[in-house]
């Protein structure tokens, strides 16, 4: 049996160093932070240095500027494939339609698989997979991909991929232009530019009517009244882990504490209605206020005893971030303030209902009806069930106090025009990349094919970052469009990043969630997903002086 294995460089100096000469499009001067200009005369960091590239850029208002950026060209090796799991079977289903679909393993168990492949008279090839180096993840070998053939398009590799289903095995197939290998793209993405200096109107986190529901970016920005806006943050998909369009991680709206953090990871902090943007690894406390003393509260706005991405003392099976995993807690107490948007999610334990000034107006079991608009509702399971029913009497008064600290312990306070919105990974800090997979809860022990998908391959993506001049950058990048756009990988994107002028940035929800919308234009780009443009949890809206804060 001949089984060939071929290693995957993790960095190759064409795709990561070289930078290119562009054609500019329409002319508006675009506004970026002076000492980046060079950068930007250069072109982008992808791909090799003789790749076309040019960049289009129009004025939305006074202050703001929204450039398109469409660079290289359909790359003729880059090929759909098939990757075989590793070990043959049936993949775990995941409800994230953006999970990744193949299977790293050892080099033994790849070359076994091969081996029963070339068995069956396929010619397979046992390709290792190798990541970048990362602040807290050194440069190495992710493991070992199955890959078979050649095909000319998604139909034939997903047919192809079905047949092997009829042998015992899973295959997905592939584009290879999404490998973090040489490619020359094409690459299409979209920057938003506000200069906080000359735009007199505000950037906010906007979920809608209430903190659950999912909604369109375009349609958050249309009834906001936005000139533009980009998805915002991480938020619940599947049922089994909460109400759908819950968000994940820190929110804060006007000033106040609307869920709680996945403690030590990134959130952008949007001051004085996001004229000024500062970035930092919160954690929060929250307590109840009671006449027998304050009582633990571990989440604000979720269902009790799910804790999407995990992140908090005593989940199970971690305390750590560890992204699209629910942790669970058999005891736990949480509120659901008026901001909820839906009626209390129904099951075992207790509730009880407090009226707008804070006085308990009903004890009983978690029973899912509705309640009047402004109540807010405690819920308790397990044993914190029955510390609710015997210390929360009708009539009683309880107030609910919040603390957000930083990743050094400070605590960090709100006024009343500032936001947050959770994301992560960071990308850079003081111009230097700065990403940390491992902190972030993006690898996941035992799976590497996690992290491989989702951070390693280039997929869509949307970010947000500031330049040393304070103005506010809004990239995103569509993506998983052969001969369209190919998307970034982390390392690409922020290397593109700060060849825009950014030197503090982080990463936003991506895949299929990734949108820009531009008034007068609508849907910018093209989403990813088979449907259209998805429904997310939040957005980040640039909204014009006139407009009211939301």
């Amino acid at each position: 049996m001949a089984v060939r294995i071929r290693p995957r460089a993790a960095a190759l100096a064409g795709l990561l160093m070289a930078v290119a000469p562009f054609t500019m499009g329409t002319a508006q001067a675009g506004p970026v932070a002076d000492a980046a200009r060079a950068d930007r005369a250069a072109g982008l960091p992808l791909g090799s240095k003789d790749l076309p590239e040019t960049r289009s850029t129009r004025k939305l208002a006074d202050g703001v500027t929204l450039t398109t950026i469409v660079r290289g060209r359909v790359a003729p090796g880059d090929h759909w494939t098939v990757d075989v799991a590793i070990p043959a079977g049936e993949l775990p289903p995941s409800p994230d339609p953006d999970a990744p679909s193949s299977v790293l393993g050892s080099k033994a168990a790849a070359t076994a698989v091969a081996a029963r492949l070339t068995a069956a008279g396929y010619r397979p090839e046992v390709v290792e997979e190798r990541n970048p180096a990362y602040r807290d993840l050194p440069a190495g070998s992710q493991g070992f991909t199955v890959r078979l053939g050649r095909y000319r398009d998604q139909a034939a590799a997903s047919a192809a991929a079905r047949k092997l289903k009829r042998l015992g095995f899973k295959g997905v197939g592939m584009f290879t232009g999404g490998e973090r290998t040489q490619t020359s793209g094409p690459w299409v993405l979209h920057e938003l530019v506000i200069d906080p200096h000359r735009f007199a109107g505000r950037i906010e986190e906007s979920h809608g009517d209430g903190q659950t529901g999912r909604r369109t970016t375009s349609r958050l920005a249309a009834e906001g009244g936005a000139l533009a806006a980009v998805n915002g943050g991480y938020f619940v998909m599947d049922p089994a882990a909460g109400v759908p369009g819950q968000p994940i991680g820190a929110v804060v709206e006007h000033g106040r504490l609307l869920h709680e953090a996945t403690d030590g990871r990134i959130a952008a902090i949007l001051r004085d209605g996001g004229r000024r943007i500062e970035f930092a690894e919160l954690s929060t406390a929250i307590r109840l206020r009671t006449p027998d003393g304050d009582h633990a509260v571990a989440g604000l706005n979720r269902s009790p005893g799910l804790i999407p991405n995990c992140g908090q003392a005593g989940d199970r099976p971690t305390a750590a971030p560890l992204m699209d995993v629910t942790c669970t807690k058999p005891d736990e107490t949480v509120v659901l303030t008026p901001e909820y948007g839906s009626a209390p999610p129904a099951g075992p334990g207790a509730q009880a209902v407090l009226d707008p000034a804070g006085t308990v107006v009903s004890v009983g079991p978690r029973d899912g009806r509705p309640v009047p608009a402004g109540d807010t509702v405690v819920q308790s399971i397990g044993t914190e069930a029955a510390w609710l029913t015997g210390s929360l009497p009708v009539g009683g008064r309880l107030a609910l106090e919040t603390t957000v600290t930083d990743g050094r312990g400070r605590q960090v306070g709100f006024g009343p025009d500032d936001y947050v919105i959770a994301g992560g990974p960071k990308l850079l800090t003081r111009g230097a990349q700065d990403i940390r997979p491992v902190a972030d809860g993006l690898v996941h022990p035992g799976d590497p094919s996690y992290f491989y998908g989702w951070g390693i391959r280039r997929n869509p993506r949307t970010a947000i970052g500031t330049d040393r001049a304070g103005r506010i950058i809004l990239l995103q990048a569509d993506g998983r469009e052969p001969g369209y756009s190919q998307g970034l990988s982390l390392d690409e994107e922020a290397r593109v990043l700060h060849a825009l002028g950014a030197t503090e940035a982080m990463n936003l929800d991506g895949g299929g969630s990734s949108a820009m919308y531009a008034a007068g234009t609508g849907l910018v780009g093209r989403p990813s997903d088979p449907a259209g443009e998805r429904a997310v949890g939040n957005a980040l809206l640039v909204l014009p002086p006139a407009a009211a804060p939301h």
